[in-house]
């Protein structure tokens, strides 16, 4: 996943960086208000996290304009502690608000939060986010229907045991269900062509089992 950091000050932004990319993050650096936007126009990226206070164009500012433009989250880093201060951001539409100063790993917890990733481990080659029903394979999206994405979900969840066609069903379209086993089988053929046949693997005489590779 790829994150926006913009930092006037040059040693906290290395800092931060070498923290996010110990984790698996994907992160580019800007130093102004300025050249974030230039990088914000120029890549996609799943979370900013933006100082208040930098020169040519405030955190606040560039906060603005990108969430008029696309949907992002955005994270502020301020040492304008205040609660009106913290007002003001938020109703901006900053998604979270930190003041300095501020523990690394606090920043990562509320960062893979806004990501949708809290419970997970970054740095494998597949990652969720729930709350957007969006899965990323080796920092790549995926392109799946909703339905699509409840089943890989589901196959993740239950990684290493084997799943009848049955369990399939119940688990993903419910109780009420008026699918039979060929539809398991469509959904698979679909998945394994968009995640790769070596992640699904078949289970003779059961059904499916979901493997990631061993790191």
């Amino acid at each position: 996943m790829k994150i926006l950091l913009c930092e006037d000050e040059d040693k906290m932004r290395e800092l931060l960086k070498k923290f996010f990319e110990k984790e698996g993050y994907t992160v580019v650096e800007a130093s102004d208000g300025e050249a974030a936007m230039e990088k914000f126009y120029a890549e996609t990226f799943d979370l900013a996290i933006l100082d208040w206070m930098m020169p040519k164009m405030t955190g606040l500012e560039a906060a603005k304009r990108m969430k008029s433009e696309r949907n992002i989250k955005i994270l502020m880093l301020t040492a304008k502690n205040l609660p009106e201060d913290e007002v003001r951001a938020l109703m901006t539409g900053v998604d979270d608000y930190l003041a300095k100063p501020f523990h690394a790993q606090v920043l990562l917890a509320r960062a893979a939060k806004l990501l949708g990733v809290i419970q997970q481990d970054i740095k494998q080659p597949l990652i969720f986010i729930p709350n957007e029903k969006r899965a990323l394979l080796n920092d790549v999206a995926l392109s799946l229907t909703n339905r699509e994405y409840d089943m890989l979900y589901y196959l993740y969840q239950n990684q290493g045991l084997p799943l009848t066609r049955e369990q399939i069903l119940l688990s993903v379209w419910g109780m009420d269900h008026e699918n039979d086993e060929r539809t398991v089988d469509s959904f698979i053929r679909i998945l394994r062509e968009k995640v790769g046949k070596e992640l699904i693997q078949t289970v003779y005489g059961t059904g499916y089992r979901f493997e990631l590779p061993k790191k």
